[in-house]
């Protein structure tokens, strides 16, 4: 797998760009992987997603990927210390940046499937239901933690949960901050499918191949 250098290769010629990129015929894989290694998001990384995912599709992928490098983590949300030093004016930036990025990927001209190893709360459970599809491994877990800070999420998950889940269900969602294992997010409708460790990489590609066919009615 090659590093997905448009942006962010620091002067030393080392990558530092948060996603690793691969193309593989119709479909292109996005990983994150950030620099400091704790998969923490931030506007800019969901910007750069973005941008990554409008351009493969322009180039002719049907199928934009997003997944981890790291086991057992699919993403972070924000960092909260970040958050709470804000300004409101610097707040306002940070939540409308996120939430046009997020909106960009749901309006994606492509596909799009979020592929779920371990934690995906906050800021990545937006990006995850900004997604066409999603699927987890039975040790991924599920939860808007904002509540229990007293905030609520700006990057548009509140918009994605009410598509994806119904009213009622979203509100639950993020109204206590409650953590959702795979199997009952699977029969909550958070996700698409739930897929054993052993099968996890075979089902990927078929699930991809078959998102590859019909993503034109996506």
């Amino acid at each position: 797998m090659k590093d997905f250098l448009e942006e962010g290769a620091g002067p030393d010629g080392l990558p530092n760009h948060p996603w690793r990129f691969h193309r593989e015929d119709r479909v292109a894989r996005f990983t994150l992987a950030t620099p400091d290694g704790r998969q923490t998001l931030s506007p800019g990384i969901l910007r750069r997603l973005a941008g990554g995912i409008t351009r493969a599709a322009a180039s002719g992928a049907a199928l934009a990927v997003v997944d981890s490098v790291v086991p057992g983590i699919f993403a972070a949300g924000a960092n909260l210390r970040v958050i709470r030093a804000l300004e409101p004016a610097e707040g306002y930036a940070f939540a409308r940046t996120g939430q046009e990025a997020l909106t960009e990927i749901s309006e994606a001209p492509c596909a799009t499937i979020a592929e779920i190893d371990g934690a995906c709360f906050g800021g990545a459970l937006d990006l995850a239901m900004a997604c066409d599809v999603r699927i987890a491994t039975p040790s991924a877990s599920f939860c808007h933690p904002g509540p229990r800070v007293g905030i609520v999420t700006g990057w548009g998950g509140t918009v994605f949960a009410r598509r994806i889940l119904g009213s009622g269900r979203a509100r639950r969602l993020f109204r206590a901050g409650e953590v959702f294992d795979a199997r009952s997010a699977l029969d909550f409708g958070l996700i698409d499918e739930v897929v054993e460790p052993e099968r996890w990489g075979a089902r990927r590609r078929e699930i991809e191949d078959r998102l590859v066919e019909v993503s034109c009615f996506l």
